[in-house]
């Protein structure tokens, strides 16, 4: 069996084996009481699959354990039957006359949410399918078997696979109905085998699971937050889901927010730490006001607006302390019910509030005990949970191990592939993409628990590149009075001035116009550029990780879809530099939006630089030394008809120029990018470049030292 958090296929998934019997097993599993069973991750035994064997005469179906196929198009984790589904057959019978074996065979559902649904009500058109890896496989005797009445194939294992489908909501414990499986078994076969695994949307298993609606040491509009917990065994991201309050406006969650199974994600007024006493928002629900009232209510929602989970104070809360879920699996409809208790840790901000936002609650009434230390890797998770990297690049994988409690903790990891002729990986979780093909890369905590992540490497090609690329410095090279802090690097599409002190660029200057958008998928593969030379330190992605930030792209992988390559090149970590994810995410992408815009369905061409602005003692990157943090990131762009440039600019009506600088600061995610709109001469004086150098003197001065109107 395996568990998956994510297939190719748009699904999220749970695969499992067939059923090692000829007899059925309809008992129900009882509802799910308590925490969400740990994944079965042990690389001794949990890393299997299960080979299926028919005995043909003798009408049994067995299972044992057998090497992980390689190339499954999923994140596996692999366990064992009745771990996450059963599948049981009945009927098993040999028509020698007809040379069909046929069996009856149902799926129960062990999981704690629902399967083939999305929305826990609407029986997803997808449905529950079950996959074979591959064509039976003749073990005794001669002859070929096949799968006769299968349903349909899909491309799971990255080629062409039959299944079978069942068409139902599944229920935590519910049986499907059964559905005949059909083999053609010439009547010299004997014995034969077959792997199988069921691929299932399944229902996001989120509840609202501790509330902080009267904080004492700031005040309400500050303050106030939600803790909402993964209970399911796939992850969610909350990227569209709304949250519901009586009396405000529905508030809908417009940034990513990964939460993993058995994983918190704290929501609330402010995401200043400064500001909102201490707590680490990940995203703001603004205007929503936990009233502090006993009829007041909050509701989570999924993108599409069914409820996942609602809560009700039911009395007045107590100022300064949150009220947590004690029991996940049990009812939280009323926040003032025994399955909620007053809150005894601190967080921080003060000794008045108390609470564990993001993390397990303290579900205790007894007095305040100091947190101890994480105890050993439970579980480990591996992000991203699956990649496609070109040939000739790299990847960074991480892992993150938790506790019984499930708190984050420390642990060494051992890394391995699955087919290094594919990709290999270092001790570091560096993933290298040697050959075109499909493996999986594991990673081991001390403790024997692991995670694997499903990896596809492909070419990059040019695609049908119609792609026309002008000249990235059609206005002028910036230029300043510091020339030993700069690399030039050029790259068919953008041009860049690297800066070794700050591990990014000074500034890169791009063309833009609407031939390079195409199809291509945004990439991912955020690795080092290659084109540096080894003098200099090269970034990787893994600078990143744990920092806080998020990883900025200058070129917008969206301007450079037209062909795989364009897209890889906008991945080089030369064109990133450090970015809260409010701003990367907020007014940076409006101003990237409004740019792109222009470009495709007004037909202009864009002559686009921007950079960074670092004080005179830069912080670093999870205080490392190496990558130095701006404290804004600066763009100036130039907007002419499709296809001209400096030629055709014989006054101020040809052209007009935008210029923003925008601060590198959390808490302003909902602004527009005109907030942050300046002129070209103030950009010039902050960073000491000329910029715009090439214009016409009378036209540069005129249009650097204004503002353009939208």
């Amino acid at each position: 069996m395996v568990s998956s958090r994510h297939l190719n296929l748009g699904l999220a998934a749970v695969f499992a084996v067939f059923a090692a019997a000829a007899c059925s097993d309809r008992s129900a599993v009882a509802p799910e009481a308590g925490p969400a069973p740990v994944l079965p991750t042990s690389p001794g035994s949990a890393i299997r699959a299960l080979d299926c064997v028919v005995n043909v005469r003798g009408g049994t179906i067995g299972c044992g354990p057998e090497g992980l196929p390689a190339g499954v198009h999923a994140d596996a984790v692999v366990g064992g039957q009745n771990v996450y589904v059963r599948m049981a057959s009945t009927n098993v019978a040999y028509d020698p006359d007809g040379e069909v074996l046929s069996a009856d065979v149902t799926v129960q559902n062990l999981l704690p949410q629902a399967m083939g649904t999305r929305d826990g009500t609407a029986v997803d058109s997808a449905g529950i399918k079950v996959f074979f890896t591959g064509a039976p496989v003749t073990q005794t005797g001669t002859g070929s078997v096949t799968v006769t009445n299968a349903d349909g194939t899909g491309t799971f294992l990255g080629g062409s696979q039959q299944f079978f489908r069942y068409d139902e909501k599944l229920d935590s414990g519910q049986v499907s109905a059964p559905k005949s499986w059909h083999f053609a078994v010439p009547v010299e076969v004997t014995s034969f085998t077959f792997k199988v695994y069921v691929a299932t949307p399944l229902k996001p298993l989120m509840i609202i699971n501790e509330l902080m609606s009267d904080p004492a040491v700031v005040v309400d509009s500050l303050g106030e937050w939600l803790e909402v917990y993964n209970r399911g065994l796939d992850a969610v991201d909350l990227f569209g889901w709304q949250v519901a309050s009586l009396n405000d406006a529905t508030q809908t969650i417009n940034v990513h927010i990964n939460v993993p199974p058995r994983g918190y994600a704290v929501l609330g007024k402010k995401t200043d730490p400064t500001k909102n006493g201490n707590v680490n928002v990940q995203w703001s629900f603004g205007p929503i006001n936990l009233a502090n009232n006993t009829t007041d209510w909050v509701a989570l929602r999924t993108p599409t607006g069914a409820s996942a989970d609602s809560v009700i104070n039911g009395t007045a809360p107590t100022s300064g302390r949150s009220r947590g879920v004690v029991d996940p699996a049990a009812d939280n409809t009323t926040a003032s019910g025994t399955n909620w208790s007053l809150a005894t840790s601190f967080y921080g901000g003060g000794t008045t509030n108390k609470g564990t936002p993001g993390a397990a609650n303290d579900g205790s009434t007894g007095p305040v005990t100091p947190p101890t230390s994480a105890g050993p890797a439970r579980s480990v998770v591996m992000s991203p949970d699956s990649a496609t990297v070109i040939v000739g690049t790299t990847r960074q994988f991480t892992a993150t191990a938790r506790d019984s409690a499930n708190q984050v903790t420390t642990s060494t990891y051992t890394w391995n592939s699955l087919n290094a002729s594919v990709a290999s990986v270092a001790t570091n979780g560096l993933v290298t993409a040697n050959a075109v093909g499909l493996t999986q890369i594991i990673v081991t905590a001390a403790t024997g628990v692991a995670d694997t992540a499903n990896v596809r490497v492909d070419t990059a090609t040019a695609g049908p590149s119609g792609s026309q690329y002008l000249n990235h410095l059609e206005f002028g090279r910036p230029m300043d009075a510091d020339s030993t802090n700069e690399l030039m690097v050029r790259h068919t599409e953008y041009v860049l001035s690297y800066s070794p002190k700050h591990a990014g660029p000074n500034w890169v200057a791009w063309d833009l116009n609407l031939t390079h958008f195409g199809a291509a998928a945004r990439c991912n593969c955020f690795a080092a550029d290659p084109t540096l030379p080894d003098s200099v330190y090269h970034v990787v992605t893994s600078d990143y990780t744990g920092s806080g930030y998020s990883r900025g792209h200058m070129v917008m992988s969206e301007e450079r879809t037209a062909s795989d390559l364009e897209n890889l090149h906008a991945f080089y970590m030369t064109n990133i530099l450090p970015q809260y994810q409010d701003m990367n995410g907020g007014p940076w992408l409006l101003f990237e939006n409004y740019a792109n815009d222009l470009a495709r369905t007004q037909n202009k061409e864009i002559y686009i630089i921007s950079g960074g602005i670092w004080p005179a003692n830069p912080s670093t990157l999870s205080n490392k030394g190496v990558v130095e943090i701006p404290t804004s990131t600066w763009k100036v762009i130039v907007v002419v008809p499709r296809g001209t440039g400096l030629s055709s600019i014989h006054s101020t009506a040809d052209l007009k120029v935008y210029a923003v600088n925008m601060p590198n600061v959390t808490g302003i995610l909902g602004q527009p990018w005109q907030t942050y709109q300046t002129t070209v001469d103030a950009i010039e004086a902050a960073t000491g470049y000329d910029l715009l150098a090439l214009l016409p003197d009378d036209i540069e001065a005129a249009v650097e030292s204004t503002q353009a109107t939208p």
